[in-house]
């Protein structure tokens, strides 16, 4: 079996799920909109985790209009979450690096937290198993790791999208990253874009994280050049669904970082609201905190889809 055979291979014999380019596109039904959630997180000048603020202490504009919030939580909030490593040539000496990193990720969940390992290279593959089962998602990691091949960033990202479709609440994508996307298992006309996951996220409500592992050196290249795997492009689609993005140094500890993710997502606060009417049209939305010292990050924007 060639090399380039092998991580799909094996992927479908322990039941991973190979997600082609058609399935990961296919349109997906979704009901209408009657209350929009926006899950915040908020910090202070230092960077630290701010959890115990009241309602009153948040606004919400749609469209430039304060609306009135219907649904408020600042309890721990359970987590359902894709993890996406990538898997790129690059990678391949630093697979033991990214595994102990995402098992930092796993100790921190919690009863009740909900997630799936995938991996992106040669293939996107993920796993059927979506578990709080600390022991099961140790096992993927230690044993489904095949690294190789190029970055194909947004099939994954559409791919961790579709295997959570079916969930309720809070959706989240985290992707581990070390460069730009590089497809080239896809014909050009066929390649989804960054505007294609943008589109998605926002439409159906999904949550992105991106880490960025800055990629080893290239000859010719000027020294620290690159902080981080992360693109413009990618940073654009966290920030637009009020996730957060961490652009790392070589040597930056990864394991800190992912424990990072996991305590934000944990402490997030829960801000509902009724939309004025089901248009069918993009909404911009702006989250507003009045704790002076303190900034909020949630949503910008929603599609108030009409009830089929």
């Amino acid at each position: 079996m060639s090399a380039r055979a092998t991580p799909l291979a094996c992927a479908l014999a322990l039941g991973w799920l190979a997600i082609g380019a058609a399935a990961i596109q296919q349109p997906t039904f979704r009901a209408g909109v009657r209350t929009v959630g926006v899950y915040a997180t908020v910090s202070d000048r230092d960077g630290h985790l701010v959890a115990d603020l009241p309602q009153d202490a948040f606004r919400i504009l749609d469209d430039g209009r304060p609306t009135p919030i219907t649904v408020f939580s600042n309890d721990v909030q359970k987590i359902t979450v894709a993890v996406m490593l990538d898997m790129s040539d690059s990678i391949t000496a630093r697979v033991i690096r990214v595994r102990d990193a995402t098992e930092l990720f796993i100790e921190a969940i919690a009863p009740g937290d909900r997630v799936r390992i995938g991996t992106f290279g040669w293939e996107v593959a993920i796993s059927p198993l979506l578990t709080d089962d600390k022991t099961v998602l140790y096992r993927v990691l230690h044993e489904e790791l095949w690294p190789g091949g190029g970055t194909p960033l947004w099939r994954a990202l559409l791919a961790a999208m579709t295997s959570l479709r079916s969930e309720a609440g809070r959706r989240v994508v985290l992707v581990l990253t070390d460069g730009i996307d590089a497809d080239a298992t896809v014909v050009s006309g066929a390649r989804p874009t960054a505007a294609d996951v943008k589109q998605r996220a926002v439409r159906e409500g999904f949550m992105v994280y991106a880490i960025g592992m800055e990629p080893p050196p290239v000859a010719g290249a000027a020294s620290g050049a690159y902080i981080g795997g992360l693109s413009d492009e990618i940073v654009k689609v966290v920030e637009e669904t009020g996730g957060g993005h961490f652009a790392l140094a070589r040597e930056a500890d990864l394991g800190d970082t992912f424990a990072r993710v996991a305590e934000e997502l944990r402490h997030q606060y829960l801000i509902g609201f009724s939309p004025a009417a089901l248009d069918g049209r993009t909404h911009k939305l702006e989250l507003q905190v009045t704790r002076p010292g303190c900034t909020a990050r949630g949503r910008k924007s929603y599609v108030a889809e009409a009830e089929r």
